[in-house]
């Protein structure tokens, strides 16, 4: 009897420890209903429980890592990859002006700072001829030495408006080119200055400053807000609905750059020739003999400089000779020296409407 006690409880054994190999946990000996079996059971159920127990730890323990990790993972993709392009400055990048990077700009295409030395020449550099030695035309500085008789400089660089070159071929050279709106003009052809960033979006800053940032005159505005729509070529399309378009300029703006501005138009770009107003940014061939090109716009009245033909003013786009008859010469505000060549004024400036106007960048 013993030994066919024994002989049960081995097979109970046996049937039992069949789950932990992958069975179903079912064996004749689980129907039998002895009290053996019940005992057996039990024992097999607790040892069920502590499997299934450690099963079910090393699952959450598992989840738990696979959650922690798809938080880590979500994390990293919401910091993103470092993009040099993208305007923001990452860890490893010196700087990042977005679609502005490049050879030109003071961040290059690889996000590092355009500086002296490097051949790429910068915004405040004249010149850039890959070492810093002074004496060979280029300074320790990267400024020109040795300038040409002749060479209007705009800071220190030398533009299409102030190079001595007739750009065009229409037999005028620099100022005397009607499309020249100062020596910091790079396009002798239009009245586009084509200068590096300059105007080519839809916020507008000073025109006459050249440059196109408005950190540093405090003008502010959108091409957006006129609905005449000067800025659709460029994708500035008018939108009635944009916000900020009732903009007084700040004391800054006015005090910087109407001194700038040519009698007969205002600070952002927008001049009155022959009676339209015509937007000088828009591109596309707009010249004083090709007006019908140009863009209409319309005149910004918080800040301007209109011309009075009246008083004796040379207005944009004019001549001396189109003063009035009365007129011996262009009037110009009190504490300003009347000019009809960039000679009669002092170094630094140069005649615009009759008047000698400081150039700016100096």
């Amino acid at each position: 009897m013993s030994n066919t006690r024994a002989i049960l409880t081995l097979a109970g054994l046996i049937g039992f420890a069949l789950p932990a190999c992958g069975g179903n946990g079912k064996t004749d000996a689980d129907t039998t209903g002895t009290d053996d079996d019940v005992g057996t059971t039990a024992e097999s159920g607790a040892e069920s429980g502590s499997s299934a127990d450690a099963s079910s730890t090393a699952e959450s323990s598992s989840t738990a890592d696979t959650t922690d990790t798809t938080a880590t993972d979500t994390t990293a993709t919401d910091t993103g990859v470092a993009e040099c392009g993208d305007g923001m400055v990452d860890l490893d990048e010196q700087c990042d002006n977005g679609i502005d990077n490049g050879p030109v700009g003071d961040c290059l295409a690889d996000c590092t700072f355009n500086i002296c030395g490097d051949t790429f020449i910068g915004p405040i550099e004249g010149c850039d001829d890959g070492n810093l030695v002074d004496g060979d035309g280029c300074s320790a500085m990267c400024l020109l030495e040795d300038v040409p008789a002749g060479i209007i400089l705009c800071g220190n660089k030398v533009y299409e408006c102030g190079d001595t070159i007739d750009n065009d071929n229409d037999g005028m050279i620099d100022l005397a080119d009607p499309e020249c709106i100062s020596p910091c003009d790079d396009d002798e052809s239009s009245f586009l200055t084509d200068l590096p960033g300059q105007n080519n979006d839809c916020k507008q800053d000073c025109y006459f400053d050249a440059n196109s940032g408005g950190g540093d005159d405090k003008c502010e505005w959108n091409l957006q807000c006129d609905p005449l729509n000067p800025g659709a070529e460029i994708g500035c399309p008018y939108d009635p609905d944009f916000a900020m378009c009732d903009l007084d300029m700040p004391p800054a703006c006015l005090d910087f750059c109407t001194p700038l501005v040519p009698n007969g138009c205002d600070c952002f770009g927008c001049c009155e020739i022959e009676g339209q107003f015509v937007y000088l940014g828009g591109g596309g061939g707009c010249a004083l003999d090709n007006l019908a090109a140009c863009e209409e716009c319309t005149f910004f009245e918080n800040c301007n400089n209109p011309c009075m033909p009246e008083l004796c003013e040379l207005c944009f786009g004019q001549n001396p000779e189109d003063l009035p008859p009365e007129c011996d010469m262009a009037s110009c505000p009190e504490g300003v020296t009347p000019c009809e060549i960039i000679d009669d004024c002092a170094v630094g400036q140069f005649c615009q409407t009759g008047c000698c106007v400081d150039i700016q960048p100096q």
